[in-house]
């Protein structure tokens, strides 16, 4: 037999009907949720590049230290780029070194197989654009660079 739709009121034999919860209590969990999802996102967009960062962070103090021996291991060296080629970049009185007194990391980008790490150094406007692959953690220059006009 097929349930009643409709109880008798008069003799108390319905359905109660459920108690709603507040409107506090409603939210909570979804708000929870999305909180939640807000932190991941924010953790994974900070951290996901931070082995080529910190890369470019190694290679940035070892030529603020003079160590152009160990800065050069980390470029990658195509066939005609030389020690003195980068000597002349990097080196004491090089292009990008000459005068600086800080320099760092500000932003990266993930490209396909590289990251293109952004640095900021004291002595130019714009910053640096630095190419690191995520295989080998090699640097080189980047041909992009998002903020050069």
């Amino acid at each position: 037999m097929a349930d009643k739709l409709i109880g008798s009121l008069i003799y108390g034999d319905h359905v109660v009907p459920k108690k709603s919860r507040p409107w506090k209590q409603r939210l909570k969990v979804p708000v929870a949720v999305g909180l939640l999802v807000i932190v991941i996102s924010v953790l994974a967009y900070k951290f996901a590049n931070f082995r080529e960062e910190g890369q470019t962070r190694d290679f940035l103090e070892a030529v603020l230290a003079g160590q152009y021996d160990a800065a050069f291991g980390m470029w990658e060296a195509q066939s005609g780029y030389l020690m003195k080629d980068f000597l002349s970049d990097w080196g004491k009185e090089g292009y990008y070194t000459k005068g600086i007194q800080k320099a760092e990391v500000i932003d990266s980008n993930t490209s396909g197989l590289v990251v293109i790490v952004y640095v900021a150094l004291d002595t130019f406007k714009a910053p640096l654009a630095l190419r690191v692959d995520k295989e080998t953690l090699k640097l080189s220059y980047s041909p992009v660079n998002k903020y050069r006009q």
